[in-house]
């Protein structure tokens, strides 16, 4: 069991405190922590100074895509590594996790990729014991949302879909089915895994043996679940893109008309309830972002 992990960086110097304590809970059951930094190079001292014994790489660019892609390949240099794991700077893991991630995702040879399960922030809350991927409309399905995690069985179960930002995948898994698709630039990519590791038969699982929380840091408060235009840009874009990269075009066109329907009941709900939380610009930048999914056919992946 060799472990290396990734977590980009990108301007969240206001997390860098209680990130270092989410570190320091899993550090033990790590060879390799990556840092990557894709966001302003002035920032790469304080990281150095912060984790001295990570490796802080900086990224030319600000694609998340491609700045995972530099650190993968950093990693693979060293021949003894066997699993690379995606862990957010927000995520909390339980002590010890991933080692038993490393236990799960070996138990079973066609098994490529694994997850806990995840919670909302310092709570029994369930966001999720794995996820569906919805060919309908590229979408995740999050299983067991909602529920008590004391309501969960203990059990490993295989999923279409992982929760983006923590994983632990095998490390043939990149050396055979290749690097992130740094034409999604973010968002999305953990749908586009699931369904190329299920291209090759292969599987992924989550287990509620293990925990994590997304303790969900925000430099300010958001206005609204619809304040980040950015994200809905990219929700929509990815969605019409990923259905053009594996789909007809009658099912390209099904999951474009579903975003352009999501908008317009955002814009619907917004203009009943007379909300000031952004709704506009999202639902917008979701229409822009699925008709520039229509015509974006690069793949780098």
């Amino acid at each position: 069991m060799k472990i290396a992990t990734i977590t980009l960086f990108c301007n969240e110097s206001f997390r860098l405190e209680t990130w270092k304590k989410y570190y320091a809970e899993y550090r033990d059951g790590i060879a390799l922590h990556v840092i990557m930094n894709n966001g302003d190079p002035k920032d790469t001292p304080t990281l150095r100074e912060a984790f001295p014994d990570s490796l802080i790489l900086e990224s030319p660019s600000p694609n998340m895509m491609y700045s995972y892609n530099l650190a993968l390949r950093e990693i693979l240099k060293d021949s003894e590594i066997d699993a690379i794991g995606q862990i957010v700077n927000d995520i909390r893991i339980e002590p010890g996790g991933i080692p038993l991630l490393w236990e799960t995702l070996y138990s079973r040879e066609d098994l490529f990729a694994v997850s806990p399960v995840l919670l909302e922030k310092d709570s029994d809350k369930v966001v999720c014991f794995g996820c569906e991927i919805n060919r309908k409309n590229y979408r995740y399905i999050q299983l067991d949302s909602g529920k008590k995690l004391d309501s969960l069985p203990r059990e490993i179960r295989m999923v279409s879909g992982l929760p983006g930002g923590i994983f632990l995948a095998k490390r043939s898994y990149y050396e055979s089915l290749g690097f992130q698709d740094e034409a999604i630039y973010m968002y999305a990519d953990e749908i586009d895994m699931g369904i190329r590791v299920a291209s090759q038969g292969l599987k992924m699982a989550a287990t509620s043996f293990v925990l994590a929380w997304h303790q969900h840091q925000f430099k300010e408060l958001s206005a609204g679940r619809h304040a980040n235009s950015m994200a809905a840009f990219y929700i929509g874009r990815n969605a019409v893109y990923l259905a053009s990269k594996y789909e007809s075009a009658l099912r390209v066109a099904r999951v474009f008309l579903h975003h352009i329907i999501a908008a317009a009941d955002i814009w619907r709900s917004a203009l009943f309830h007379a909300k000031r939380d952004g709704s506009f610009a999202y639902g917008a930048a979701m229409i822009r972002g699925a008709f520039r999914g229509l015509f974006y056919k690069r793949s780098l992946g």
